[in-house]
């Protein structure tokens, strides 16, 4: 195979692995974080609540039960005592709770604060450039130097910090420029053995993006974004809890009939 050729066939795969790779970390690091809200404000708050009301009903549940066990023995129930009994042995779960609700508010806030579309494409495409320049898989020959001011690039790409990134790019321009000049110099078997090397890494990273999309919340990315299953889902979910609460109110009469019955 002729040299130029071989040349377009690198620069291909490092467009190539670029690509998947960019698309890789955009759902890392912006993909779960918003599916992750996505799914705490539309579905995750009516489960929180489906959780607190299967706590309480167990709660009272649980105080009927202590109070038939003293009536059982011919004792009349000590309710202060019951009271604080089920608040100690539910208080793991109301902990549980408590940290639900802290991070269903941190995800409405991190809906609001995230990163809008326009500016997710501007880094995408300021990244896909730097990435050509900088990546290590795709210039194994970097100096510690370049590697440095890569990882930089990458903290700003990661943490969506556009206009950290755009001042990267801005002090790095010239280095970016220079590094992304095409490897003329490269001997055929160091180019052949480049293009292996970004083919197996472009599988690799084929494999992960893969596996990311079948894990969740990726799993349920096409749902999230569905208007009708999303309605669907929150009216089923919004039965559950009135069927929950009609539950808790009737176990809670029969708690207070018991009360009334029996204390002193």
């Amino acid at each position: 195979m002729a040299h130029h050729k071989l040349l377009t066939e690198l620069q291909d795969l490092k467009a190539g692995y670029v690509s998947v790779l960019n698309d890789l970390e955009v759902m890392k690091n912006w993909g779960r974080v918003h599916l992750h809200a996505l799914f705490a404000t539309q579905i995750g708050k009516y489960e929180i609540d489906i959780m607190e009301l299967r706590i309480e009903l167990k709660a009272v549940r649980r105080k009927i039960q202590m109070a038939h066990q003293a009536i059982n023995q011919g004792n009349y129930p000590d309710f202060e005592h019951i009271e604080i009994t089920v608040q100690q042995l539910m208080g793991e779960a109301y902990a549980e709770i408590t940290t639900a609700k802290n991070i269903l508010t941190e995800r409405k806030t991190l809906l609001s604060n995230l990163v809008s579309t326009e500016e997710t494409t501007e880094l995408r495409k300021i990244f896909r450039n730097i990435a050509k320049a900088l990546h290590p898989d795709i210039n194994p020959a970097l100096t510690q130097e370049h590697q440095e001011i890569w990882h930089q690039f990458h903290a700003a790409y990661k943490n969506g910090d556009l206009e950290q990134f755009k001042a990267l790019e801005i002090v790095y321009a010239d280095l970016v420029a220079a590094v992304a000049k095409e490897p003329e110099e490269l001997s055929e078997d160091e180019i052949l053995r480049q293009c292996s090397t970004l083919k197996n890494g472009i599988q690799e990273l084929v494999k992960q993006k893969k596996e990311l999309e079948e894990e969740f919340p990726f799993s349920l990315a096409e749902e999230l974004h569905d208007e009708d299953w999303l309605a669907e889902k929150q009216q089923a979910l919004q039965r559950d809890v009135a069927e929950y609460k009609a539950a808790v109110e009737e176990k809670k009469a029969d708690y207070e009939l018991i009360k009334e019955t029996y204390e002193r």
